[in-house]
């Protein structure tokens, strides 16, 4: 652009021309926002600059109208020569060549509401939402958590997956090999290996999985009078204790596991015995006392003799001495759940959402013969519908164009979510 060219620009700008004017002696008063850096400000071949004192010497900025500022936050921001880089970057790369009134609001805003950012970049500030621990019941399977874990390669047997469920006072743990991991496979598991075991239990929580929330399985916790807790897309938090295991039963089986992989399903009774007859650290008991009153009995107890103290324990002592252990587990773990609040809490932020806000909503993605660390990471904007508890929030796709069919509602976590915001 020609000097000429510019200059008739900055005075077609109502702002810049009064400043021009005040310089050519046309004018007695200028705008409030130039007043303080007046003097620094010059007409040099007719075109209006500001002077820059950096460190490295005085340079002249050229005072861009409001008619060019959008090219230049595009090409200092956008364009790949300019890398879509954050705010502070993005200012000082202006701030060499250009000025503005109000400069470093307007780039705020610009990089802000960038939509490239938004989708991809997460904000360096602590995550959202407080833990939310889930109080320990007052009975063994009273509340139990359930998941797959798989698929593994086929075994001998035939199977694929391992079907988890764990209570959450005692942390005694159920397992079984299953084929497929289908709705009937984990419905049979229900009744088979917890309703009929332990008892119809108050609460069950697992994600949202087909397999947990089938017509069938839904039908038989309606039947059991157990209320169905799921976790929310993409924060298997939720169900911690359960998750915890799965991560336990992995390093056991792969301890124990053929080089091919195949007897997996063989070693998972083995280890599923180990786990509920070792110490948890939490209780301070193994699952098996605390499930069944006593010590499980091993090959290696019934080789070595033991104290004849132990068989003259009555049945009202036994008793007593079981309700007593689960109760200290009980308190124990509400402490050790305070503590864990406590810390993951310095790490976390309070963020809260009204009905009507847009969000972002960071959703995992893959897609073959492109790169995962490439993809974008936030997709939306969403409307938020209704906040769902304390870190809940359901959200619907903010479509401003008329759909075919209504938008498909989700649930979702806070963790999840970002604001929304629009240029």
């Amino acid at each position: 652009m020609t000097p000429t060219a510019m200059s008739s620009m900055q005075y077609n700008d109502s702002e810049l021309k009064i400043l021009i004017d005040y310089l050519q002696g046309h004018a007695d008063n200028v705008p409030a926002v130039f007043r303080r850096s007046l003097p620094s400000f010059s007409l040099r071949n007719g075109v209006l600059y500001k002077e820059n004192h950096a460190p490295q010497g005085a340079t002249w900025l050229l005072v861009v109208p409001a008619e060019m500022r959008p090219e230049i936050l595009e090409s200092c921001h956008d364009e790949p020569s300019s890398g879509h880089l954050g705010y502070s970057r993005t200012l000082a790369r202006i701030r060499e060549k250009y000025y503005w009134p109000k400069l470093a609001k307007t780039v705020h805003h610009y990089v802000r509401t960038c939509r490239e950012c938004q989708r991809r970049k997460t904000p360096p500030v602590r995550p959202s939402g407080y833990l939310q621990p889930i109080a320990p019941p007052s009975a063994p399977f009273e509340q139990i958590g359930m998941d797959l874990l798989g698929p593994f390669p086929r075994s001998a047997s035939g199977n694929r997956w391992i079907i988890v469920a764990t209570d959450y006072l005692t942390r005694y743990a159920e397992t079984k090999a299953l084929p497929q991991g289908t709705a009937t496979e984990v419905a049979k598991f229900f009744i088979e290996m917890i309703v009929l075991r332990h008892g119809a239990p108050t609460t069950l929580i697992t994600d949202r999985g087909t397999a947990f929330t089938s017509r069938l399985t839904q039908e038989i916790l309606r039947l059991s009078h157990t209320a169905h807790r799921r976790t929310t897309a993409y924060h298997p938090q939720t169900n911690g204790l359960t998750e915890r295991l799965n991560k336990t039963l992995a390093d056991m089986i792969s301890m124990y596991v053929d080089v091919e992989h195949k007897t997996w399903d063989e070693i998972l009774p083995y280890v599923t015995f180990a786990y509920n007859t070792a110490v948890q650290e939490t209780t301070g008991f193994t699952p098996f006392r605390l499930a069944h009153g006593h010590d499980a009995s091993t090959m290696l107890d019934a080789m070595l003799p033991h104290d004849p103290s132990d068989e003259e324990t009555d049945a009202l002592d036994f008793t007593q001495r079981a309700e007593e252990a689960r109760q200290l587990a009980r308190l124990r773990i509400g402490q050790q759940q305070r503590v864990d609040e406590r810390r993951y809490n310095l790490r976390r932020r309070d963020v809260r959402f009204s009905p009507g806000d847009l969000v972002w909503v960071w959703t995992p993605i893959r897609r073959r013969g492109l790169s995962e660390k490439l993809l974008k990471r936030y997709f939306g904007p969403y409307k938020v519908l209704r906040q769902i508890g304390d870190l809940d929030y359901e959200v619907v796709p903010d479509g401003s164009a008329p759909a075919r069919r209504p938008p498909k509602t989700e649930i979702v976590h806070v963790v999840r979510l970002k604001p929304y915001y629009s240029r």
